[in-house]
């Protein structure tokens, strides 16, 4: 199966999920056009993408797969941390970068779980779809 396949056959909590992930970090784009944290977001989407596929050539669809968010989501959550106060004049800008800020940081959790479970020997598949 490709990577489109596992993720149709994962249960509808984790296609809502992953929906919602996609959402928040595509509305990035009209943001990018004043905003370098929203352009940073662009960049680590396509950063992830690419890296995410690569493992899923080399892995499959395993636990390992977290790790290409952990590489470029991680430094991102850390920016947007500190700047999340920055231009208050872009009210909806900060309005998004705090919702991606959450959504960034409970993904965290899930990529540093699965990736240490893979560490650990646990080669299954991502805990999104197998807790």
């Amino acid at each position: 199966m490709d990577f489109n396949q596992h993720m149709a056959a994962s249960p509808n909590w984790v296609v809502y999920w992953m929906a919602l992930m996609g959402g928040v970090m595509i509305a990035a784009i009209p943001f990018a056009i004043k905003d370098w944290r929203a352009r940073f977001a662009i960049l680590a989407m396509i950063g992830n993408l690419i890296v995410m596929g690569a493992l899923f050539d080399r892995f499959g669809y395993t636990r390992i797969l977290g790790l290409a968010h952990i590489i470029f989501w991680t430094p991102l959550l850390a920016y947007y941390w500190k700047t999340r106060n920055a231009h208050p004049d872009r009210i909806w800008t900060g309005r998004w970068v705090k919702l991606a800020m959450v959504i960034i940081f409970i993904s965290l959790l899930f990529d540093y779980t699965d990736v240490l479970r893979y560490l650990l020997g646990n080669h299954s598949v991502m805990s999104l779809s197998n807790a």
